[in-house]
């Protein structure tokens, strides 16, 4: 399976889906589970927030050599699922490659929690990005025990 999380500068809750998904699969021994994240508007000089990286690292991984990358084609291609983490999300990714809309759905929708907003945590205190990783992986850990044999 094949996830790609997409938010808006690709440095906070996209970046921490894609990492928290790559450790929860394999420390369930899950084989063939890929993700990668991509932004709406990212740029490759964004830096990742210290917010993020001590989030993470809270959870035994890291943003170590993440480099922001613009949502493409290839990359919507490439997913089996692509989670946009807010409606807005969702909205400009279709009106731009409506081709993908049978396999786009909201961060909420794949974690069972309806239609619902991933908030953007930037630059707001590390508590903010812990309640958003806390988020994230308690929605990963649903999707996996739904998803994964």
């Amino acid at each position: 399976m094949k996830i790609l999380f997409v938010c808006t500068g690709n440095t906070c809750r996209s970046l921490m889906a894609e990492r928290l998904l790559l450790k929860l699969a394999a420390d369930k021994g899950l084989k063939g589970w890929e993700a990668r994240s991509a932004g709406m508007a990212a740029e490759r000089y964004f830096p990742v927030p210290g917010g993020v990286k001590r989030a993470l690292a809270d959870r035994g991984t890291n943003a170590d050599g993440h480099v922001p990358q613009l949502v493409s084609r290839e990359l919507l291609a490439w997913a089996d699922v692509v989670a946009p983490m807010t409606a807005g999300h969702r909205d400009a990714l279709l009106e731009e490659y409506p081709e993908f809309t049978s396999k786009t759905k909201l961060f909420s929708e794949l974690a069972g929690r309806g239609e619902a907003d991933v908030a953007d945590p930037i630059g707001q205190p590390d508590e903010v990005y812990r309640r958003c990783r806390d988020e994230l992986a308690s929605g990963l850990d649903a999707y996996l025990r739904n998803h994964a044999p």
